[in-house]
């Protein structure tokens, strides 16, 4: 963790609170270097603010002072309050700090400037030019500056407990027990930001149950069988989207394994439609079996998963069913189509039926 003077320290969750039951300032300097804590600090400003404007971003590395400082002087959108985002404030040159700080000293009260450090070395006296010992007084007048007019803080790291509350907020609605928790930080690193990503993951797998296990939290991080085409067949049936996309994501390592997947699927709605011929009711199972090319263990299992199936369908459902298939083996047979974009929508679309 940077360097830090004690009184800028501040947990996150302090932090947050003591944004939202304050006034917002309108001159910050925050010291975090996760993207995700950045944006979720300039997210409850815009919230409290009751802005429509998104934020403006600029980038010191970019040298952009006059155009950040022309965007902080001008007047928001219907005269609303703004916020202004400058990222690696620590990369401005010494003319770009004199101009900042110049802007410090009379600021516009309609804007609200969150500047970013994110670099090891924190100390806002470096920042703001009142560390230098080359000119005191004119050290001490940036220092006058800074300290009426710019609020400083530096997250601390997150602590064990504090890092298993913020996972468990990220999940939101989605259920997680603390076993889970502690075996999904198993497969993490430090990173928040990437934390988050496996978060998104598991929410996306878990969209249906609405509940996180270890099985997800394995089966997300490669722990898990070897699946087949069938298992997928029978996801799909089931209209179980979390397994469907589970599985189809293990399978879809195999060479053209979307052309297979689409011939089975296609097979297994015209077994499914043949259930609507009176017919096939009188049928024993072996001659339900033979009439249906139901070879094998693994689809013969699928027949009591198929006669369900049409028991609680129509064929109206099934038409639709070959719709969605034969518009993602269109779609697939076009250049550049996007395997995994095309096979996500035909499992929503497939589940959903």
């Amino acid at each position: 963790m940077a360097k830090a003077e004690p009184k800028y320290l501040i947990s996150r969750r302090t932090l947050l609170e003591n944004l939202n039951k304050n006034a917002a300032p309108n001159n910050l300097l925050i010291s975090v270097r996760e993207k995700v804590l950045q944006d979720e600090i300039i997210n409850l400003l815009r919230k409290n603010l009751k802005t429509a404007e998104k934020p403006v971003y600029f980038n010191a590395e970019e040298r952009i002072v006059e155009s950040l400082i022309n965007e902080c002087a001008s007047m928001g959108l219907f005269a609303e309050k703004k916020i202004i985002v400058l990222r690696n404030v620590k990369k401005f040159l010494k003319n770009e700090k004199i101009s900042l700080l110049k802007y410090l000293s009379n600021p516009n009260p309609d804007t609200h400037l969150v500047m970013i450090s994110n670099d090891e070395e924190f100390i806002p006296g470096k920042i703001f030019l009142y560390d230098s010992k080359e000119n005191p007084e004119i050290a001490v007048a940036n220092k006058k500056i800074v300290e009426s007019s710019v609020r400083i803080f530096q997250i601390e790291e997150f602590s064990p407990g504090e890092i298993r509350d913020w996972i468990r907020e990220q999940f939101g609605s989605c259920k997680i027990s603390d076993d889970v928790i502690t075996h999904f930080m198993q497969f993490t690193n430090n990173s928040l930001d990437e934390i988050l990503s496996e978060i998104e993951k598991l929410k996306t797998f878990c969209a249906d149950s609405k509940e996180v296990t270890m099985e997800s939290v394995n089966l997300c991080n490669g722990m898990t069988k070897d699946f087949s085409e069938m298992d997928f067949i029978r996801a799909i049936i089931e209209r179980n989207r979390e397994s469907a996309f589970r599985i189809y994501n293990q399978i879809s390592l195999k060479k053209d394994a979307e052309i297979f997947l689409i011939f089975l699927l296609n097979s297994a709605f015209v077994i499914i439609s043949k259930f609507f011929d009176p017919a096939t009711s009188k049928l024993n199972d072996w001659e339900t079996k033979r009439n249906l090319k139901l070879w094998g263990d693994d689809q013969q299992s699928l027949l009591p998963v198929y006669r369900n199936y049409s028991h609680a369908s129509s064929p109206d459902k099934i038409s639709a069913a070959f719709s969605h298939i034969y518009n993602a083996d269109k779609t697939l047979k076009s250049s550049g189509a996007d395997k995994q974009s095309v096979f996500t929508s035909l499992i929503n679309s497939l589940c959903g039926l």
